[in-house]
């Protein structure tokens, strides 16, 4: 019963801490993830899932973010299954609170198994201590707050799963419960790259086990120790080739932006400023105070220099840890025998290497949830490290008190960070606090003005982000939109060709740069642009949409039709796409393929008011009066307070011969609308009758 309520405390603990982000929205790379991303939708083909990349991208191709998590995309859209077909944040954060209190409880048996080994009398408390430290720890907000965050909590149970079955695996000798551990670990990998470290985590827990106090390092060395984790490295390295050849063995692209100490050829910047990096992500276990959703840019200068007083803290910090390490392995010779803490320091330690910019570069500063499980063997550390202080002190009442307040002011901290997750405006504000010299964090907080039709604002924004980084092309990109709106065309065309000046393939630029040239009548250039974005993103349906619109104007009808075709082939729920393709048929009177292909588009977008009533006008020149009367209704229904569309009903009724019911229609669209000239002159021409 004891444990039984152990579990419980868990599982409310997690449920306390994080049930007020039920309630948030898709924000920040949700939108791109989840809300933009076609393969969460259940229309989309389960193939194409295992194509692309996390962002819906082909992951083969050179633009790719290369990120390859197709079981989380999958988990995505049985949310959207479950919601109807609906995209409902409720059900996604619901979701993700569910899979963190699922892996809360992992840790307790996973604590225990570190602790067996010494028969120690107090296992069960230090692991349910550990679990519960763990489960109220600040730096967990991103991953389940983020409905993208899904990936990391996923992909951390199938690794301390993958954990609990390798321990059966050994206890039993099963090669069953082997091939499950390797299954598991697959899966894991599938849903989220660093779970790979699952295999190096077994292996750290065989060595753990084996090695007794009375054994040396040769007698450990049999043979079904060796064969079992050489299974493990040749598995790895089979993972690791697959997901090479997924990538068409090419790495992302990234840039100074997203980690300036990567694009430094001088190895003491590298050095100093990955350590001082390091140093920061262990500062953030220890006191989670500085949180912020973006570390990018100028969030963590470069230390470039010997007079940078950071080096005083850097050295400080190696000092620390080589210290450690020396006493640790100092004891394990004497002794012996290695105890549990290895295998906290291990699960703090091999998680991390991925993101440590150690083998390979990653495309961030700082990311709070790649400490999702580092922080699980930092927890397990910290409470026994409290233990053997509170029997050194011999004041276990007075250390057990002191630690549970310590849990509760992490999740006091826990809440009120989650309050900042649930809007953009209070996430970005919240990191101008922790990093005001990110430019990252001005652009989006611009972004959000400027969705917000707050253009002073999002100008100022905008510009300040250019001011810490003069080479900030997304945000050259978004201020030229922003121009463009106010019709300063030649600033906004400037802008655009500076940040192609900087990033080449920028697609957005291109596209962006080619409805400049549009309004400032170069149709050509403009037409190259279109075709240029294109080229670097293929499956770029607002592109298509406006060469479609550039064709239209030019005349080039059939062209325009095949541009809007592709519109909406990679996107069936452009709206805009699908209703100039229905207008343009009808204009060229070629009525039964409008008809035809306004069904494929009501399918996608039966909610759509623009395209009923695009199908409404073309019924009504074909005769087909009830029908016609139908879709105009329910645009009206969608959107009643569009004059517009009362008016054209106004029209039917009265080719129909209903002149009651066309005059009020025609009424009703002047209350709207008092302006309507056609509608005044329709009117009168009834009223004569």
């Amino acid at each position: 019963m004891e444990k039984s309520w152990k579990y419980i405390t868990i599982s409310v603990s997690a449920f306390i801490c994080y049930c007020n982000t039920l309630w948030g929205s898709f924000l920040f790379d949700d939108t791109e993830a989840i809300v933009k991303n076609k393969d969460v939708l259940p229309s989309t083909s389960v193939s194409e899932i295992f194509k692309n990349d996390f962002w819906g991208m082909d992951i083969s191709l050179n633009s790719s973010h290369k990120s390859y998590r197709p079981l989380t995309i999958l988990s995505y859209r049985l949310n959207v299954i479950y919601s109807n077909n609906v995209l409902d944040s409720f059900q996604f954060h619901a979701t993700n609170v569910i899979l963190y209190g699922i892996l809360c409880l992992l840790t307790i048996p996973v604590f225990e198994l570190f602790l067996k080994k010494r028969k120690h009398e107090y296992i069960n408390e230090i692991a349910f201590m550990s679990s519960l430290l763990f489960t109220v720890h600040p730096v967990h907000t991103e991953s389940v707050a983020a409905i993208v965050g899904r990936a990391d909590i996923l992909g951390s149970i199938f690794f301390l799963v993958a954990v609990l079955l390798y321990h059966g695996c050994l206890q039993q000798k099963s090669v069953l419960l082997l091939c499950i551990t390797l299954i598991i670990t697959a899966a894991a990998v599938l849903c989220k790259e660093n779970a790979i470290m699952a295999l190096g985590m077994c292996i750290a827990y065989d060595i753990f086990l084996q090695k007794k106090k009375l054994k040396t390092w040769m007698n450990m060395l049999n043979l079904y120790f060796i064969s079992r984790n050489l299974i493990l490295i040749l598995f790895g390295i089979i993972i690791l080739y697959y997901r090479l050849k997924i990538m068409n063995f090419e790495g992302p692209i990234f840039t100074s932006i997203d980690n300036p100490a990567a694009f430094s050829g001088n190895l003491f910047v590298k050095v100093f400023t990955y350590s001082y990096i390091y140093f920061l992500n262990f500062l953030i276990l220890i006191w989670p105070n500085w949180l912020c959703f973006d570390w990018s840019m100028g969030c963590i200068p470069l230390i470039e220099n010997f007079c940078d007083i950071r080096i005083i803290v850097v050295i400080s910090f190696w000092i620390f840890w080589l210290a450690v390490i020396y006493k640790y392995f100092k004891k394990i010779y004497k002794s012996g025998l290695i105890d549990g803490s290895a295998m906290g320091i291990c699960l703090m330690v091999l998680p991390f290497i991925p993101a440590s910019n150690l083998f390979f570069t990653v495309g961030f500063v700082i990311a709070e949830r790649t400490l999702l499980l580092p922080s699980a063997g930092f927890c397990f550390l910290i409470v026994i490290g409290y233990f053997k202080l509170s029997q050194t002190f011999n004041s276990e009442k007075v250390f057990k008190n002191l630690f549970y307040i310590f849990c509760v002011l992490f999740a006091s901290r826990t809440i009120m960070r989650n309050f900042e997750w649930l809007k953009e405006e209070t996430l970005f504000s919240s990191a101008l606090e922790v990093c005001p010299l990110n430019a990252k964090v001005h652009y989006n907080i611009a972004k959000v003005a400027a969705d917000q039709n707050l253009k002073e604002l999002a100008f100022l924004e905008y510009r300040k982000a250019l001011e810490l980084n003069p080479n900030y092309e997304q945000a050259m990109n978004n201020l030229a939109n922003l121009l463009r709106e106010e019709k300063k065309y030649i600033e906004a065309e400037s802008l655009l060709r500076k940040s192609l000046d900087v990033r080449p393939n920028f697609a957005a630029a291109w596209m962006n740069l080619g409805i400049v040239l549009t309004n400032l009548n170069n149709s050509k250039e403009a037409e190259y642009c279109y075709k240029t974005a294109i080229k670097y993103r293929s499956r770029y349906p607002d592109c298509y949409y406006n060469l479609g619109n550039l064709y239209l104007d030019q005349k080039r009808n059939e062209e325009a039709l095949k541009a809007w075709e592709m519109a909406v082939y990679y996107r069936p729920t452009h709206v805009a796409a699908w209703s100039n393709t229905l207008v343009l048929l009808d204009s060229m009177k070629r009525y039964k393929d409008a008809l035809n292909l306004a069904q494929t588009a009501l399918s996608h977008n039966p909610l759509s008011p623009a395209l009923h009533f695009s199908i409404a006008n073309t019924l009504g020149k074909v005769q087909e009066f009830d029908r016609a009367e139908a879709h105009f209704l329910e645009a009206i229904n969608l959107n009643p307070k569009n004059a517009l569309y009362v008016s054209n009903l106004g029209v039917l009724y009265h080719r129909w011969g209903k002149l009651d019911k066309a005059r009020n229609m025609y009424q009703r669209a002047l209350k709207i609308n008092p302006n309507m000239k056609t509608t005044q002159l329709n009117l009168k021409k009834l009223n004569r009758r």
